[in-house]
């Protein structure tokens, strides 16, 4: 490591390549270090999110007007355009031992708030356990390399949030929020496919009986019902702007085969599907 007035530290910068840049996640730069007494860093702001891992000592954190003294195996989160400050807390018994990996792309604040953190508690504490560390050693070994190989890097830093990810009550619970417009979202996705109402309770974790009330409260149709639009509308398109045939479109729709289609096709448009395409 190289040594500065606060600090001894390697320091390393990216350029993101064309398949990095493309995606929605990615390493601006990167850094480890090991802090002298009078470690202080800020206050500063800067333009990416970044986070910091701490492998060794103490750190105290300040943001926001909050202060927090974060320890070995916590992480804490530099976000865009807060101030902040931080500095050791442990002297040299034993000193500050940080590794930091600033992230650019529109995927990071979801990635990010995915792992239970905020701009208003940017930390975790004992989240970084060894499996954290191997994956965060092999980041740096990258860089270390100076050439990194971008899909391997790419594949590196999606584990490192995967081995962070963990259950947070914050994020449940806001996931339980909104678990209608998950099951409105997986429709609107699905409907060409060969989907049921049974795949999408499970996936949202609720009873069948409970989406359907849910649902048709909400939306004022039931899943089914629901379904059975998105594919009719979306059929009903397909007579009008394609040359597609009745049978080409049933199959492109999910059906195994025209008769169902054009039965379902009449019930909702009281016509069939050649009547209503020559209209």
């Amino acid at each position: 490591m190289q040594e500065f007035a606060h600090e001894y530290a390697d320091m390393y910068y990216a350029l993101p390549s064309p398949l990095q840049s493309a995606g929605g996640c990615w390493i601006v730069r990167a850094g480890r270090n090991r802090a002298k007494p009078n470690y202080l860093v800020g206050p500063k702001i800067i333009e990416v999110h970044s986070l910091h891992f701490v492998l060794d000592g103490k750190v105290s954190l300040s943001c926001a007007g909050n202060t927090v003294e974060l320890e070995k195996g916590d992480l804490f989160c530099l976000y865009p355009g807060r101030p902040y400050v931080y500095e050791t807390k442990s002297g040299t018994k034993p000193p500050l031992q940080m590794v930091w990996l600033a992230l650019d792309g529109e995927q990071v604040p979801l990635l990010i708030a995915a792992l239970g953190m905020t701009a208003r508690q940017p930390y975790l504490t004992q989240a970084v356990d060894y499996e954290v560390r191997a994956v965060i050693k092999q980041i740096l070994q990258q860089f270390i390399n100076e050439k990194p190989e971008p899909l391997h890097l790419q594949s590196l830093l999606y584990t490192l949030f995967w081995k962070l990810k963990r259950e947070n009550a914050a994020v449940h619970s806001d996931v339980k929020k909104h678990w209608v417009t998950q099951v409105k979202d997986y429709i609107d996705l699905h409907y060409t496919e060969n989907i049921h109402i049974e795949h999408a309770a499970k996936l949202v974790g609720v009873h069948r009986s409970h989406l359907t009330s849910t649902f048709t409260q909400q939306y004022a149709l039931s899943p089914m019902q629901y379904l059975q639009k998105q594919r009719m509308e979306r059929g009903a398109q397909l007579l009008k702007e394609t040359g597609l045939s009745v049978t080409e479109i049933a199959l492109s729709l999910g059906y195994p085969e025209l008769y169902s289609f054009t039965r379902a096709f009449k019930r909702y448009f009281g016509i069939s599907p050649k009547a209503y395409r020559t209209q």
